[in-house]
């Protein structure tokens, strides 16, 4: 048998996180089901002419994403802050890697797909009652020459109506996977409070690297120049069309977006799979 990873082996363990968690992950669901419909109840009765439209869905969407997904990272190796629980975890007839993996398919690739499911569950029901709503309100108002916007259900995979940074590059979705290796990581790092350590890091950090950008790198700069985004350099107004631009080359800046996009998660990965394997309770 391998001692690194064995199938059989791995699965069992899948099995047994999810007997232990199954009611607590459950639970979670109906909770998130649930709040997402007493927002939305919330937003048909406050705004009475308007559809649940897709600035609604997609904030919706993303702050539960980013939260509860976070949240469940940040608290996925919980048993590693208590001694007892921890030494059990920890002699669990089990690889790190293999464990690692187990993390991973529950709060990645599991609570993503549960949690779109449950999304979608409850805002398309909703989006239509909203389109119903406010045409019979339309049609029983005085102004009858008025027509009601319809509004469609938020598609995450063409990002229509999300801001630009989402359109072009899914730049929010990407982004998310990169925070949930970084509580991952502070889930086993830190031993007490392991998801408020590590938003406490997290934002030091944007800190940090904003205050590095607009104070460091932006000062070097030439008189007129600014910083348009991580690839990209502008002189003057382009609004006026007499912006000058400095552009990477298209294909380092397609690499480094995939470096950046893709890689920042799995170095996390990596880190944290060495780090537990260096755990001691």
């Amino acid at each position: 048998m391998n001692q690194t990873f064995d199938f059989r082996r791995w699965w069992m363990l899948v099995t047994l996180h999810w007997v232990e968690n199954r009611k607590r992950y459950g639970l979670g669901l109906l909770a998130i089901a649930g709040l997402l419909i007493a927002w939305f109840s919330f937003l048909l009765t406050v705004d009475k002419f308007s559809a649940l439209d897709l600035g609604y869905q997609f904030s919706a969407y993303f702050v539960g994403l980013y939260f509860i997904g976070c949240l469940l990272s940040g608290t996925i190796f919980s048993e590693l802050g208590d001694k007892r629980q921890g030494i059990g975890y920890l002699s669990l007839p089990a690889s790190h890697l293999e464990k690692l993996l187990c993390a991973l398919l529950f709060s990645i690739v599991f609570f993503f797909i549960a949690f779109t499911l449950v999304f979608y569950l409850v805002d398309i029901p909703f989006v239509h009652a909203a389109n119903n709503l406010v045409g019979e309100r339309y049609r029983t108002s005085a102004d009858m020459s008025s027509v009601p916007y319809t509004t469609p259900v938020y598609n995450i995979l063409t990002a229509s109506g999300a801001p630009m940074l989402e359109q072009d590059g899914h730049l929010l979705l990407t982004s998310y996977f990169a925070f949930q290796s970084v509580y991952m990581l502070g889930s086993v790092y830190f031993t007490r409070s392991a998801f408020i350590k590590t938003t406490v890091a997290v934002l030091l950090f944007m800190l940090i690297y904003v205050s590095f950008v607009s104070e460091g790198v932006g000062r070097q700069l030439p008189p007129g120049w600014f910083i348009k985004d991580l690839f990209q350099w502008q002189r003057g107004s382009s609004l006026v069309g007499q912006g000058q631009w400095v552009k990477l080359p298209l294909v380092i800046e397609c690499a480094l977006k995939i470096l950046v996009s893709y890689g920042i998660p799995v170095l996390f990965w990596v880190i944290a799979f060495f780090r537990l394997r260096e755990k001691e309770v």
